[in-house]
């Protein structure tokens, strides 16, 4: 029986990566194999719980969490959607179970995601160019706070790419209802970054 580690020596950096004999040996119970899957689910598990969850605090825990899921879950995946897709739906439960928790607490915005986020945004020279990026991050982050679970999940999903099927394995929920989620999320969200604009002097 040849190993993982015998397979052609390409870097999996993405769940698409992943190949399906090495998903079928890591469902078995091969060790090399669920390696492989982690390996190549880990950096796309961080992205999405950061995104879905807003703060590094508890992010290593979190991630921790999904990918023993993933490990513990393969021998139940039917491969009914992609990989990506299953490793998603692990992620929402994870990090709605987290926001569930933490409903009652206000959320605050954390140095180091800010920096990340300010990195993809063009670079300015002055410190009021940056002031003024920094306090719309923290709009979005607070109108973000004021959705619900569910409507915040689906809204961050939709963000990243992800289509309304998609959206709708990973919650587990109808089409139909995703496709409402996202027209409620951003309604209210529109409302929420409208509510703490800036005014105008003299305004």
């Amino acid at each position: 029986m040849s190993s993982t580690r015998d397979l052609p020596g390409q870097v999996v950096l993405a769940p698409e990566q992943v190949p399906a004999e090495v998903v079928e040996k890591a469902a078995a119970g091969d060790r090399a194999a669920q390696e492989a899957v982690l390996e190549g689910t880990s950096t796309f598990v961080r992205r999405m719980l950061y995104k879905l969850i807003g703060r590094v605090d508890d992010l290593e825990d979190l991630q921790q969490t999904v990918l023993m899921r993933i490990v513990t879950g393969l021998p139940r995946w039917r491969r009914e959607s992609a990989l990506s897709t299953w490793v998603g739906g692990i992620c929402v439960n994870v990090s709605r179970d987290y926001l569930r928790q933490r409903r009652t607490r206000s959320v605050e915005l954390d140095g180091e995601p800010a920096e990340r986020a300010l990195q993809n945004r063009p670079a300015s020279s002055d410190l009021q160019g940056e002031a003024e990026a920094r306090e719309e991050l923290r709009r979005c982050r607070s109108a973000l706070d004021r959705l619900s679970v569910n409507h915040r999940t689906a809204f961050v999903l939709k963000t990243l790419g992800h289509s309304v099927e998609e959206i709708a394995q990973m919650t587990g929920s109808a089409t139909s209802t995703t496709r409402l989620r996202l027209y409620y999320a951003r309604k209210a969200f529109t409302r929420a970054l409208a509510a703490t604009a800036p005014q105008a002097e003299g305004a």
